[in-house]
């Protein structure tokens, strides 16, 4: 890939010079400093194979004229021995390219043929390329945020090898549309096993001759697959985007945090575009983090001024949802305030398998858990700075959560393996009564931290720590999901519960001062 070799050429050359998606893999390569691309013709097998009877079964003049696997590499590779020899570190991303014709479909297409670059009739046949699927390295950039990467296998040439990233897929307008890629994408990674279009059109119910999905499709696709999901359709309730307008913000952010996604579709705007404006649905799957934002202090300062808030939602420090758009390519930013309110149709947050709510769910229960224990605990009695820094924020309405779904044992490992900012480790007593501690496996940790700690030091005071497993009541005062609190020099347990009014059982702790958030 040393000048002058053009991957503009190439792609013109090769492929198709009017797909942005196609070009977008190529500028991530060159982005990630890739030295090589290696391109093999491949054959139809597994889903693939799969999609090409789908497809025959629907337009019986079908032919698939081209399947070409396209690999990156940061090193420098001349033959297939060099190449055996090579590891994952130095693989950049791979995508497989398929070119589908429809004769009375579609126009017929001719690639160029430049003996320079060694294209061989194989490559100069009728029809369209689309991405069939592709996964790249996410940027390495520490305030890029992707919970729960996906690692997938690929055989280049005759070795095996591993990236780690999120599958990315493109519609071809015959059997796959911008729905079908995008859930593909997420739930690739959710079922930790790949899965074909033509089981998502069955689960779906798609009939032969529709091309999206309806929104009561992809919820069937979810729940046959025992994908548990919150998703709210504003078509039907334009009260709640009236009321919230950035609702669908906080679900997206939800689903991205804990690690599974989420789905949001949009109608299209501009003069071009009729009374009937037509949809388009991406995933996201991460975000970037910004500790220098200006909204979480300015919001409730200037513009919520007198407001009942309650706490800052870690979400206020997102400043672009990362995610796919099968018509441009992989691993966008999207800036979180660009969708327009009144342009979101539709939102899904995938829930983490085992949970029963949503982060904001588990957030807003927090809230009346961390009153009533600061009521209880009598700072006076235990002075700590950072507990009376706490105390504090949560009267001024200026606390930060942070909700993280993780199971029992990571969050044992986590207080285990950690150091409050005075270099203390919790002591192996306590993390072995944790670990005897009739838990629940699935756990809501919502993390209490403050605005001058949270973004700049990725640091916490504690957490409330809930039952994942149970639906959540709006009452206040139940607390049966309540599980423990750690603040800073204790942990609390409730020891009984009476009209609303819990006594809490108090265990000292190591941890005095703030300590790491959670990282997945």
């Amino acid at each position: 890939m040393a000048p002058p070799f053009s991957c503009l050429n190439f792609v013109d050359q090769r492929f198709s010079p009017e797909s942005p998606a196609i070009r977008r893999l190529f500028s991530l390569a060159r982005a990630a400093e890739g030295r090589t691309l290696i391109v093999e013709a491949i054959e139809p097998h597994g889903i693939i194979a799969d999609e090409n009877d789908e497809i025959q079964s629907l337009y019986p003049g079908y032919q698939m004229t081209g399947l070409t696997r396209i690999s990156f590499w940061k090193s420098i590779i001349t033959n297939q021995e060099q190449l055996r020899s090579e590891n994952n570190k130095d693989f950049l991303g791979y995508a497989i390219l398929k070119r589908d014709a429809v004769p009375d479909k579609y126009i017929d297409q001719t690639a160029y043929d430049d003996p320079a670059l060694g294209v061989t009739p194989e490559f100069v046949s009728p029809g369209f390329w689309s991405v069939f699927e592709a996964v790249f390295i996410k940027d390495p950039h520490p305030n890029n945020c992707v919970p729960n990467v996906m690692i997938y296998k690929v055989s280049i040439g005759d070795t095996e090898f591993c990236i780690e990233g999120i599958l990315y897929a493109q519609q071809n307008t015959l059997n796959r549309q911008c729905a079908q890629v995008a859930l593909r994408s997420l739930l690739s990674r959710i079922l930790q096993c790949d899965i074909s279009y033509r089981e998502i059109n069955n689960l779906a119910g798609k009939s032969p001759q529709q091309k999206g999905l309806e929104v009561s499709q992809i919820r069937d696709v979810l729940t046959k697959l025992g994908i548990k999901f919150r998703d709210y359709d504003y078509e039907l309730n334009p009260d709640l985007s009236r009321r919230f307008p950035n609702h669908y913000q906080k679900c997206a952010y939800a689903g991205v945090e804990s690690g599974m996604g989420s789905l949001i579709t949009f109608c299209l705007a501009g003069s071009s575009i009729s009374e009937n404006q037509p949809l388009h649905i991406i995933p996201f799957y991460g975000h970037t983090f910004n500790k220098d934002t200006w909204i979480p202090e300015a919001d409730i300062a200037y513009f919520k001024v007198g407001d009942d808030v309650g706490y800052i939602p870690s979400e206020s420090w997102t400043s672009s949802f990362l995610g796919h758009d099968d018509n441009f390519g992989p691993n966008f930013c999207v800036p979180r305030l660009y969708l327009a309110p009144e342009r979101v149709k539709y939102v899904v947050e995938i829930l983490k398998p085992g949970y029963a709510v949503s982060g904001i769910e588990a957030e807003t229960k927090a809230l009346p858990f961390l009153y009533s224990l600061l009521d209880h605990i009598g700072i006076n009695d235990f002075p700590n700075p950072w507990l009376n820094r706490l105390v504090t924020s949560v009267r001024i309405q200026r606390v930060v959560f942070r909700a993280i779904a993780i199971d029992k044992d990571t969050y044992i490992k986590h207080l285990a393996t950690g150091k409050d900012w005075e270099d203390n480790s919790e002591n192996d007593t306590v993390i072995q009564a944790l670990s005897r501690a009739d838990l629940p496996a699935h756990l809501w940790i919502v993390e209490v931290s403050i605005p001058q700690l949270f973004p700049a030091n990725k640091r916490k005071l504690g957490e409330i720590v809930l039952n994942g497993e149970i639906e959540l009541s709006g009452d206040d005062g139940d607390f049966s999901p309540f599980v423990l609190a750690r603040l800073p020099g204790a942990y609390y347990f409730i020891q009984s519960d009476q009209n609303d009014d819990p006594n809490f059982e108090r265990y000292s702790s190591a941890l005095t001062s703030h300590f790491p958030v959670i990282r997945i």
